[in-house]
C-alpha cells in the first residue's frame, strides 16, 4: 500500500464529511486518554493521523501553554483541520507521513495517535520516527480499534480497501519494545456512552447488526502507552 493510495481515501473522507464522524465516534475514548496523559504546561505534542484536527485541538487545550502539531498524509484533511481551527488552542497542522517526520530529534514531550497507526506503510520505520522525535523520557500514547482480540475488525481492511496492520495486543507491545520504547503497557478502554440503543442502531459496512455493535463495544479500544528511555 502506498501513501498516495491512503491519501486518496482520506481526501475522499474529508470531502464527504466523514472526518467529523471520527470525532463523534471516538471523542469519548480520546477524552479518557487525554485526561490520563498528565499533559503539563508548555508540553509540545505531536498528533499522528490528525484528520480534521479535533484531537490535536483537544491536546493543545489540555494544559496552559501546551502546543500540538497534527500530521496527516491527506492534504484535504489538513485543509479541513485549518478550516475548523478554533483560534483558542495552540494547534497547527502539517502534511506528512509517519515514516518521515519533518522535525528534529527530541522535538516533543508527548506523542498521540487515534485510529491511525495501523495504516503505517512501514510500521517499523514509523515507530523509529516516533521514538526519534520524542525527548528522552517522552511518552507515546497510541489508540487503535483494530486488533486481533476485537474479532469483528478483521474485515475492515477489505471494507475500506486499504492495507491495515492487524496485530494482537501482545504483538503491539512487542513492536513498540523492538523499536526501543520501554515501560510499554496496554489497556482496553470502553466508550462510556455504551453501545447505544438497539432501536436507534443503523447498520453500516463496519457493523452490520446490533450484536456486532455490542461486541465491538465490549472489545473496546486498545491503548498503547510507551516511554522513550531517558
Amino acid at each position: 500500500m502506498s501513501h498516495e493510495r491512503i491519501a486518496e481515501t482520506f481526501d475522499e473522507w474529508a470531502e464527504s464529511g466523514r472526518a467529523e464522524g471520527m470525532e463523534r465516534g471516538h471523542g469519548d475514548v480520546v477524552g479518557q486518554v487525554v485526561r490520563q496523559m498528565g499533559i503539563r504546561p508548555g508540553d509540545q505534542i505531536i498528533d499522528l493521523g490528525c484528520g480534521s484536527g479535533w484531537a490535536t485541538r483537544m491536546l493543545a487545550k489540555a494544559a496552559p501553554g501546551a502546543g500540538a502539531v497534527g500530521i496527516d498524509v491527506s492534504r484535504r484533511m489538513i485543509a479541513r483541520a485549518e478550516e475548523l481551527h478554533d483560534l483558542t488552542s495552540r494547534a497547527r497542522y502539517e502534511h506528512g507521513t509517519f515514516e518521515a517526520l519533518d522535525f528534529p530529534d527530541g522535538r516533543f514531550e508527548r506523542a498521540f495517535s487515534m485510529e491511525a497507526f495501523y495504516y503505517a506503510v512501514d510500521l517499523e520505520r514509523a515507530l523509529a520516527e516516533l521514538l526519534r522525535v520524542l525527548k528522552p523520557g517522552g511518552t507515546a500514547d497510541v489508540v487503535i480499534d483494530r486488533f486481533e482480540e476485537s474479532v469483528h475488525t478483521e474485515g475492515w481492511s477489505a471494507t475500506v480497501q486499504l492495507d491495515m496492520h492487524f496485530l494482537p495486543e501482545a504483538g503491539w507491545r512487542s513492536a513498540f519494545e523492538a523499536a526501543g520504547f520501554t515501560d510499554v503497557v496496554t489497556k482496553r478502554l470502553l466508550d462510556s456512552r455504551g453501545p447505544g440503543d438497539e432501536a436507534s442502531f443503523v447498520p453500516d459496512a463496519h457493523c452490520p447488526d446490533y450484536r456486532t455493535r455490542v461486541e465491538l463495544h465490549e472489545a473496546g479500544s486498545l491503548w498503547i502507552h510507551a516511554v522513550k528511555p531517558a
